[in-house]
């Protein structure tokens, strides 16, 4: 009896070493291809960045008060008189620009590279994450309650009207016909949990990730050729971490009411319309495109398929033996239209819809949209010029290319 309870206790403890070797293994150890740049760094500085986010929010709510009468003098005692709490806050209110200038840079990394082709399920993922990224940063943008927050939630809670039920949708949302104080509150308990979902879902998006590996530079098929994670991409990543930081502190200490429209820090007048209504920075390029068009559904539905367009990369390319847009001169040249294209609508966005800047709005918008659908049309139909030549033509071609891209990478590297 004693000997069968010894080797049932020998049996669990080698089952949890082998339990802990695996989640070892899948953690530090799992293979990655060896010609990652700097590019691949967004991920984790994303992850970090986020911890700040929920960490200094959670203390940002010990001092907050979801109040129409209370929210000011709450937001002036935390600036003012909670101990650091000018830090936390200038923390939370920079983090969030430095979190989506993160996901920016992390998409187009995933638009260059081709990393839709090689992952699908890590690219819907992470389009969930930037959705619900985008609906918290606006919660966010709501709670200090100055003229752009109400007007701003004023906009966009009424593009709910335009679908069937909205309206009585946005009555339960707002708490009555009007924003009041139950709107706030709504709001305040949206931005606080939404954080956690985010989390987990960045999990998941990472279980994905290793399910499949990562993309490369080449957009080759690197299964055979590979390092582990550690210790060749942990250093790299806390490099990354230690630049993140010494921007973060910088913008924190120094420019961190940079992006913050003035409007912002005056009280609400609920009879006075501003001038110019407009969310923060990084949703300028949303906000441009909804009013370039004229109709009011008409203008919700552009804005949506503006953002959720980069949805289609998997759905409208064909099988590729070269996933990056390093071997495509013609595609690399409409991804920096597109890209140049994102920062014209974000000036777009912060002006007076008015004269000229409609116009160049519609022109931005129709730009946008048609990158969207011409990058992955246009690399599969070079992957069939390249690849359906005659056949001693083919191989020479793939020579060349092969080297060609071989070279281009060594010296990035």
């Amino acid at each position: 009896m004693g000997s069968c309870a010894v080797d049932c206790d020998s049996d669990s403890a080698d089952e949890s070493k082998e339990t802990g070797s695996h989640y070892y293994y899948h953690a530090l150890k799992y293979p990655c291809p060896p010609n990652l740049s700097v590019w691949w760094n967004m991920g984790s500085m994303l992850f970090l960045v986020l911890g700040a986010q929920i960490l200094t929010g959670i203390m940002l709510t010990t001092n907050y008060s979801a109040d129409e009468q209370l929210v000011s003098v709450s937001v002036d005692y935390i600036m003012r008189d909670a101990n650091y709490g000018w830090i936390v806050r200038s923390m939370h209110m920079g983090g969030a620009s430095l979190f989506f200038a993160l996901i920016y840079l992390h998409v187009a990394r995933g638009v260059y590279f081709g990393a839709y082709l090689k992952n699908p399920h890590v690219w819907y993922s992470g389009l969930t994450l930037y959705l619900l990224s985008m609906g918290v940063g606006f919660l966010g943008y709501v709670l200090p309650w100055g003229v752009m927050s109400y007007w701003g939630l004023t906009v966009i809670t009424n593009m709910m009207t335009v679908i069937p039920g909205g309206a009585r949708a946005l009555d339960w949302f707002q708490g009555g016909f009007v924003i009041s104080s139950m709107t706030l509150k709504r709001v305040f308990v949206l931005h606080f949990l939404l954080p956690f979902v985010i989390l987990g879902l960045s999990l998941t998006h990472v279980l994905f990730l290793h399910m499949n590996g990562s993309s490369n530079p080449l957009g080759l098929d690197q299964t055979n050729f590979s390092v582990p994670f550690h210790p060749y991409y942990s250093i790299k990543d806390l490099a990354g971490f230690a630049l993140l930081l010494i921007g973060f502190v910088g913008m924190t200490f120094t420019f961190a009411s940079l992006t913050v429209d003035p409007l912002q820090w005056q009280p609400i007048n609920k009879m006075k319309t501003p001038a110019v209504i407009k969310p923060e920075w990084y949703f300028l390029y949303a906000y441009a495109i909804l009013r370039s068009i004229p109709h009011k559904a008409g203008g919700v539905f552009t804005m949506f398929a503006a953002i959720a367009g980069v949805a289609v990369f998997p759905m409208i390319s064909g099988p590729e033996k070269f996933q990056s847009m390093k071997v495509c001169p013609l595609v690399r040249l409409v991804f920096i239209v597109w890209a140049a294209n994102f920062m014209f609508l974000t000036v777009i966005g912060a002006q007076e819809p008015t004269g000229g800047w409609v116009l160049a709005g519609q022109f931005g918008t129709v730009l946008h949209l048609g990158a969207l659908v011409v990058i992955p049309m246009v690399k599969m139909k070079w992957e069939m010029e390249l690849y359906n030549r005659p056949e001693e033509e083919s191989e020479e071609g793939l020579n060349t290319v092969t080297e060609k891209t071989v070279a281009i990478n060594s010296t990035a590297i």
